[in-house]
Formats: C-alpha cells, structure tokens, sequence
C-alpha cells in the first residue's frame, strides 16, 4: 500500500513538471501526432495492397515501375511535410 502512495506521488509530479513546461507537453502532443500519422500511412497501405497485387493492370503498373514512382513521390511529400512541421514546432 505505500509503494502505491508513492507511485501516486511520483505521477502527480510528473504531471506537475509537464503542466509547468510547455515545451514537454509540446514534445508529447507532437510525438504522438506523428506516430498516430504513421500508424494511419501503415493501415491505408495494408487496406489497399490486396486490391493492388490481384489487379492484372496493376501489374502492368509494377511491371513498369509506375507504383515505385508514387510511392517514392508519396515518401518524399510526407518527409517534406514531417520536416516542416518539425521546424515549425521548433520556431514556436
């Protein structure tokens, strides 16, 4: 029963240093943004690659190389975009 005092202690302090900190409470809030928009990103992907690979025209596509130009096109907006926000997040 006292470790649970003590745990209980230790969160409320916890919670004290992130409410008096701004920027903390801006890291965490930022971090979890971003894992949540990967999170997003890897559950699209996995919705649509069943629909992708059994296509015969999609096959044409990979054949070509057309899917590996939107999904390089795609890394390099969403690294642009993640680049940005973390120098907007910085500057504030």
């Amino acid at each position: 029963m006292p470790y649970f005092f003590s745990l209980l202690t230790g969160l409320a302090a916890i919670a004290s240093f992130i409410i008096k900190h701004p920027f903390v409470s801006k890291m965490m809030i930022f971090s979890i943004f971003v894992s949540l928009i990967g999170f997003a990103i890897t559950y699209i992907q996995g919705l649509v690659t069943p629909y992708i690979s059994g296509s015969d025209l999609f096959g044409l596509a990979v054949y070509l190389g057309v899917l590996d130009g939107i999904n390089l096109y795609i890394t390099i907006i969403l690294a642009g975009w993640g680049v940005k926000q973390i120098l907007a997040f910085v500057r504030s």
